[in-house]
């Protein structure tokens, strides 16, 4: 992978075909190749810039604390890129969120996929699913593979959901990302303290937002709240999807990528 070197490290990204420019933000679960499918669809129209956050995939662990926000924007500065839009899920749709907020002449649209929300802390009210604690002991333990057999339960296939909803190669893509970002990752990423709960009504930006019908409580709740806050948002809610519509259904959600860019681009 090419690399952007900088003054903290070296950040690992991708950037196939030419056009308007669309980067794809990855979840704190995966790193770039999550959107290996949408980027290999949509790059005969599009500059599809995919990129490894700190501490995730083959990019350096930052020791020093960031905004992600100018992370992405020092990127796109040095691809030559004026603006984009920007498709993020989970981690990846909050740092899109906060881009927007940061940099809103560098933003076009956003599609948040599951996305999460910087400083968005709901209160939830009933049981946990005994699947949580099952991933509390595995993380306490640091046994890998019951993280990844439970974390394929809560985020891609859903407490509610079935196994045969989705496919084998998503659910091997799944695991072999979560499972080599465990194996290989040190430390977590250093980020500002950013709360984005705050003047959403003024992100004077189109966006579009994809929650799973067998998402978490916690990724329900960040849909709804921006749903309401955001003056441009377009929620949808797919069926048979938990908290990775784009592995679940790559297929379903290139085509609504490619129906929303149309619409939402200029040539």
């Amino acid at each position: 992978m090419p690399k952007f070197v900088t003054s903290e490290g070296a950040i690992c990204y991708t950037a196939h075909g030419s056009g308007p420019a669309v980067v794809f933000l990855h979840s704190a679960l995966t790193d770039h190749r999550q959107w290996n499918i949408q980027v290999n669809r949509l790059s005969n129209d599009y500059c599809c810039i995919t990129y490894d956050l700190w501490a995730d995939g083959l990019t350096d662990q930052s020791s020093q604390r960031h905004d992600p926000a100018d992370t992405l924007v020092a990127l796109l500065n040095y691809l030559e890129v004026e603006t984009a839009t920007l498709v993020g899920s989970s981690l990846g749709g909050a740092v899109a969120i906060h881009a927007g907020k940061r940099y809103p002449a560098r933003v076009s649209s956003l599609v948040l996929l599951g996305t999460g929300l910087f400083g968005f802390q709901p209160k939830i009210d009933g049981p946990d699913s005994a699947i949580y604690a099952e991933y509390e002991a595995a993380l306490a333990a640091h046994d890998v593979t019951r993280l990844v057999n439970a974390a394929e339960i809560i985020w891609l296939i859903g407490i509610n959901g079935k196994e045969e909803s989705i496919s084998k190669e998503s659910r091997a893509a799944f695991r072999l990302m979560y499972r080599e970002m465990l194996e290989r990752r040190r430390t977590l990423p250093r980020y500002e303290q950013i709360n984005d709960t705050d003047a959403l009504q003024a992100l004077d930006i189109p966006t579009m937002l994809v929650v799973g019908e067998y998402d978490t409580r916690f990724g329900q709740e960040v849909a709804v709240y921006l749903a309401r806050e955001l003056p441009h948002a377009k929620l949808i809610r797919m069926r048979d999807v938990a908290h990775f519509p784009n592995l679940s259904k790559p297929q379903e959600v290139s085509y609504m990528l490619e129906q929303w860019l149309k619409d939402h681009t200029k040539r």
